[in-house]
């Protein structure tokens, strides 16, 4: 009788301790790496905003308006520029001589403000009102969805609007059927929805515009842009262009987020992040060092296979075992016969075929078509691919 005797396995060997520096580092980029994804969230899901200089006379960029304004200086029309209402104030216009635009993307303006820039000009223009705006600028006249881009027909005395006969924008549409005055709607995009609306308001006139982007210098030049804005701003002697800015807001009664945010929303906001960074360096921290034991375990690649095949019998999964045989088969039978790796199954059926002299259809049977009914019949498929191997083999060496 003889006896083996396996040699001890060496003890395990514990792995040198690592600085805690490396914990806090690890903690810490965690936590930036948090700060970073919540201000990416942030960035991809906040409301977008239009840059400082759209529609700004002063801008010859695609979204600024400085064409426009200097089209209409040149036909004599006296444009001026404000930021504030005090500006518009300042300038000391005469009212039924004055045209207001007022752009007020960022609704920093309040009821109060509003009403004041009605009694600064006998005409104001408002560019792409939203629901805050309606209610003093047009009451009872609502906003409506947003209107699919199109050349929209004037179909309305508005002179502007017959001077341009059509505009081709993208525009916001005004449901006037609820207005409380007389209200005249042209570029119909629905049923009493329109682009452009005119009424009376305060004893001021109001044309509500929806689509501001028709008066900037890349779309001016769109089928009736050019005309529709210069003929609406160009009705009066002075043309007052006025875009509040953010410091509106000091003197407006609209509330700002800062006093609509509770006052216990920043302490709270802070102790989160807080947490996170030290829960990010508390995971970030080992355990313990960790133990390296090397193991001297050899698996030998027949033990592999037939504890495999032993899983394939135990779950009789036949067609799994054959398809793996036909697999590395015809893979080893492609090589012998010299063809190219991206060979079809068919090509080397043929091949096979061919060097052996078998029946097609007898070698195609054989390596795709063929179903075992049970295990006899699994292993009869077996010794044939393998003879069907060694044939091709052969041939293929010229024994």
């Amino acid at each position: 009788m003889t006896t083996t005797s396996t040699a001890p396995a060496p003890p395990p060997t514990v792995a040198p301790r690592r600085s805690p520096v490396r914990g806090v580092l690890i903690g810490v980029a965690i936590g930036i790496v948090f700060v970073l994804v919540a201000v990416l969230v942030f960035a991809v899901t906040r409301a977008p905003e239009r840059g400082e200089d759209y529609l700004s006379p002063t801008s010859g960029s695609p979204v600024g308006a400085r064409a426009v304004v200097n089209v209409l200086r040149d036909q004599g029309v006296d444009v001026q520029t404000a930021s504030s209402l005090a500006g518009v104030r300042d300038l000391g216009v005469d009212p039924a001589e004055a045209t207001i635009l007022v752009y007020d993307y960022s609704l920093v303006l309040g009821s109060e403000q509003r009403d004041e820039l009605l009694g600064l000009a006998d005409r104001v223009v408002v560019m792409d009102p939203w629901d805050e705006e309606l209610p003093d600028f047009a009451p009872g006249v609502e906003l409506n969805l947003e209107a699919p881009a199109d050349v929209y027909p004037a179909d309305c005395d508005l002179p502007a609007a017959v001077k341009a006969e059509e505009v081709d924008v993208s525009p916001f549409a005004y449901d006037v059927s609820g207005a409380e005055g007389d209200a005249t709607g042209c570029f119909e995009t629905d049923d009493d929805t329109y682009a452009v609306v005119q009424t009376r308001t305060q004893g001021t006139e109001v044309v509500l515009v929806g689509f501001s982007q028709a008066f900037t210098n890349g779309s001016i030049l769109d089928a009736g842009n050019a005309a529709f804005a210069l003929n609406l701003l160009g009705e009066d002697e002075t043309l007052v262009w006025y875009l509040p800015d953010l410091g509106e807001l000091d003197s407006g009664d609209i509330d700002t987020p800062q006093s609509l945010t509770p006052p216990w929303v920043t302490p709270v906001i802070v102790l989160l992040l807080f947490l996170t960074l030290v829960a990010g360096v508390w995971r970030g921290r080992r355990l313990g060092p960790l133990v390296a034991e090397k193991l001297p375990v050899i698996v030998r690649s027949n033990e592999t296979m037939e504890g495999r095949a032993r899983l394939y019998q135990r779950a009789r999964a036949r067609e799994h075992a054959l398809g793996a045989l036909r697999i590395g088969t015809i893979s080893r039978l492609a090589t012998t016969c010299g063809l190219p790796r991206r060979s079809t199954v068919d090509e080397v059926i043929d091949a096979t075929a061919l060097l052996t002299g078998r029946d097609r259809e007898a070698v195609a049977d054989l390596l795709v078509d063929g179903i075992p009914t049970g295990d006899a019949a699994l292993l009869k498929l077996s010794d044939d691919l393998l003879l069907l191997e060694a044939d091709v083999t052969r041939v293929a060496r010229g024994r």
